[in-house]
């Protein structure tokens, strides 16, 4: 569904959809391996990951942590995308030019407009796979990166914000208000019905878990 399903009633657009699937598993494999070896370096336990329909799940069973070693056991996995997104651009500068490290990430992730060389411009003309296979990787690794620290339970800022904000129904508070925030610039500034119902759901449910403490 995020990579393009209903755009893959052809060929080319089956490859680009199959292309997206790649791209996605290999970021959120970055991002778990992120949580899980950080979190046996720090706490110990047996590491595992288990990916599922939306995503993967990071244990390090039997593991103790300090308040500290959660911190940066959680905060891993969106900086092990970041540090791929950053491993891409020096790739790319290696490749052809030190500028198209960062004017070809520009490109394809903010409005255009960026020069990039010769060189590059040449070798991505004709290679539409390849060129969506990099927009795709770095898309994921930052944007998604980005969006899962916003402070909404069950993302990863929002764990880190368990671990800051008391009393703990106040963290509730606060992701619903970012969740319901993000819906609404979803709806109306992406025009994106995915992200729209997604984070419409994780307000939900934050409110959900909210009305469990008047019932306390």
């Amino acid at each position: 569904m995020l990579g393009g399903l209903n755009q893959a009633n052809t060929p080319e657009g089956l490859k680009l959809l199959l292309i997206s699937v790649v791209a996605t598993t290999i970021s959120i494999l970055v991002h778990e391996f992120g949580h899980a070896l950080v979190g046996r370096r720090l706490g110990g336990g047996h590491a595992s990951i288990t990916l599922w329909a939306f995503g993967g799940l990071a244990y390090n069973q039997g593991g103790r942590f300090t308040k500290s070693g959660h911190f940066w056991r959680i905060a891993a996995g969106p900086g092990a995308g970041f540090a791929f997104f950053i491993l891409i651009c020096l790739l790319l500068s290696l490749a052809f030019s030190p500028r198209d490290g960062w004017a070809l990430p520009a490109n394809l992730l903010f409005s255009g407009g960026f020069k990039v060389s010769p060189q590059a411009a040449e070798f991505f003309l004709g290679r539409y796979p390849i060129l969506h296979l990099l927009y795709s990787l770095l898309w994921i690794n930052f944007w998604w990166g980005m969006v899962n620290l916003l402070p909404v339970i069950p993302l990863d800022g929002g764990r880190i914000a368990e671990l800051f904000i008391r009393p703990q129904k106040r963290v509730h508070q606060v992701a619903i208000v970012a969740a319901g925030g993000m819906a609404i610039y979803a709806a109306v500034g992406m025009q994106s019905i995915y992200t729209t119902l997604l984070f419409g759901y994780l307000a939900y449910r934050n409110y959900q878990s909210l009305k469990e403490y008047h019932w306390q």
